[in-house]
């Protein structure tokens, strides 16, 4: 029986279709597109969904191990798990080094090691972006929210979802766009895409990675 896609309905002009790291199929949609409309969007992605929905179910049905050569993202790239007599949690020649003595409580340490460098990496490239865009925000939120990767607030309040800090940087940076672009616009108008495509012109590509490979920002 197909999974029963989560439809949202918004300002936004077009619709899009991703699946989210629980393996969740979501719909945005305008606010008033007929119902029928979006079901028939729905089925001309099938096989795409299908296709994804697999590959989730793949990845999912291999928890994670805190165990030396299991692999971890960082900025789209893999690195192998490895211990080693250290203090501190570092990434050095394609593997990550994680200290032996705190390996009772692996899982926690990654997240918040996780958390660190996003807060410290988006924060970068969202300061750096603003300046070239000539955008101002009020402040910088992170979350671990599920639907979304970024969201500007009525005033201009930025917010993230930290796992940003495992996909592409170039990836990063369209998000960080995306939302820049919200302080000026905010609905997905042709103005809106205008600014998008001036800063990351590929943002189409980037944006089709966060939906094929979601499900690969997991810890």
């Amino acid at each position: 029986m197909p999974i029963m896609p989560k439809i949202i309905r918004s300002s936004r002009l077009s619709m899009s279709i991703r699946i989210n790291l629980m393996g969740e199929v979501i719909v945005r949609a305008p606010k008033f597109i007929p119902t029928f409309l979006i079901k028939k969007f729905i089925l001309s992605k099938q096989n795409w969904i299908d296709a994804s929905l697999k590959k989730v179910n793949i990845y999912h049905k291999k928890e994670k191990q805190y165990i030396e050569g299991e692999e971890f993202m960082y900025l789209g790239n893999k690195y192998i798990f490895q211990f080693i007599d250290t203090d501190k949690i570092f990434i050095s020649d394609n593997k990550l080094f994680f200290p032996k003595i705190l390996l009772f409580r692996a899982e926690k340490e990654i997240k918040n090691w996780y958390i660190r460098l996003a807060k410290d990496k988006i924060t970068e490239r969202l300061d750096h972006k603003a300046k070239e865009m000539g955008m101002q925000y009020k402040s910088i939120l992170f979350s671990d929210t599920q639907s979304k990767w970024g969201t500007c607030w009525p005033d201009n309040a930025l917010q993230f979802n930290w796992r940003l800090i495992m996909a592409p940087l170039m990836v990063l940076d369209y998000v960080v766009i995306h939302e820049l672009a919200h302080t000026k616009e905010k609905n997905h108008s042709n103005k809106f895409w205008s600014i998008v495509s001036i800063y990351t012109p590929a943002w189409k590509q980037h944006r089709k990675w966060l939906n094929n490979n979601s499900y690969l920002l997991n810890y």
